[in-house]
């Protein structure tokens, strides 16, 4: 038998109907990487009297993913999904399919998409179901364009499965530096309106969003549900010390909300019209940190994170849309 080589360790995934009921993989991921970790939790116990212990036993078993990648307008949809629920994409000029994430901010997100993952090769393969998405990173910048990252907890893993065979890639549509544009804005009905000039970083987080959870059920080998819990919601702009960045520390002072688009939009036609390959995070947020200053390229910058909060004109706190081709995940 061969040797089991990480160059050849590729990432399936496919949308469960039924959480943690295992389907097949049937999608290969090209911009996005699942990496599990198995996170099986030991109970040890070691009696008075004792040196060493006497029992050392399971409890826990479930899978944590590292989320890595590049951004693409095809991809991105699937960590999205899970985040912030299942929607139907509107059609777009015929064959546009835009996407849209609306999360409110008092109740519960619906239908939250869960995934059967297989990783490996054809030589030695895992998989783990119930896989949903914790947190996600996504950063964008002149070098790297747009940089993903963040986390996952799937059930149990299953070791010497066999890859679903002969999985379909989604379009190839990757997201550029060149694409890129970051707004601050006042009002809310101005998103998009006033551009930075010079802004050098900017990360969008939905981190720690659920958690699973462990009832008492011998006929469960893993976690049996998951349930929503506070998430940190945010923004970091890594701006010039210049009169417009400093003018965010009169913002900080005041308490005052700033409406931020993180905006990456293609030159190609997903529509048949003007419809462009896009993504647009958009949030109402207010100052909550700000590092020291520091250098960029020979610049003086400053670091402004924006904390999401609920803005009631506005009727929401954070909207998320990518248009592409893709009909369904």
């Amino acid at each position: 038998m061969p040797e089991v080589s990480s160059l050849f360790n590729g990432v399936q995934i496919g949308v469960e109907t039924t959480s943690g009921t295992v389907v097949s993989a049937s999608k290969v991921l090209n911009y996005l990487s699942f990496a599990p970790n198995v996170s099986l939790e030991f109970n040890r116990f070691r009696p008075m009297g004792q040196r060493v212990a006497s029992a050392v036993t399971p409890g826990k078993d479930y899978t944590t993913w590292d989320l890595t990648g590049s951004g693409s307008y095809s991809e991105l949809i699937y960590p999205f999904s899970s985040l912030f629920g299942k929607v139907t994409a509107s059609t777009v000029e015929t064959s546009g399919k835009r996407w849209s994430w609306n999360p409110a901010a008092r109740s519960e997100i619906t239908a939250p998409a869960t995934y059967t993952v297989e990783t490996g090769s054809a030589t030695r393969a895992q998989r783990a179901a119930y896989i949903f998405s914790r947190g996600i990173e996504v950063t964008f910048n002149r070098n790297d364009g747009v940089a993903i990252s963040g986390d996952a907890v799937g059930q149990a893993l299953t070791d010497g499965v066999t890859l679903t065979g002969s999985p379909t890639a989604l379009e190839d549509v990757p997201i550029l530096p060149t694409h890129l544009s970051v707004y601050v804005d006042t009002t809310s009905s101005s998103f998009g309106s006033t551009q930075l000039l010079r802004d050098f970083n900017a990360v969008f987080r939905h981190n720690d969003s659920r958690d699973p959870v462990w009832p008492i059920n011998a006929s469960l080998a893993s976690f049996g549900s998951d349930v929503e819990i506070e998430p940190t919601v945010e923004i970091e702009l890594t701006v010039a010390a210049d009169s417009v960045g400093m003018g965010y520390l009169t913002d900080a002072r005041a308490g005052s909300t700033r409406y931020i688009r993180l905006a990456a939009v293609s030159t190609v036609n997903a529509g048949q019209g003007v419809a462009k390959y896009d993504l647009l995070i958009d949030m109402a947020g207010k100052i909550s940190d700000i590092n020291a200053f520091d250098d960029s390229d020979g610049i003086k910058v400053l670091t402004y994170t924006f904390s999401a909060v609920y803005d009631t004109a506005w009727g929401s706190y954070l909207k998320i849309q990518n248009t592409n081709k893709t009909t369904a995940l």
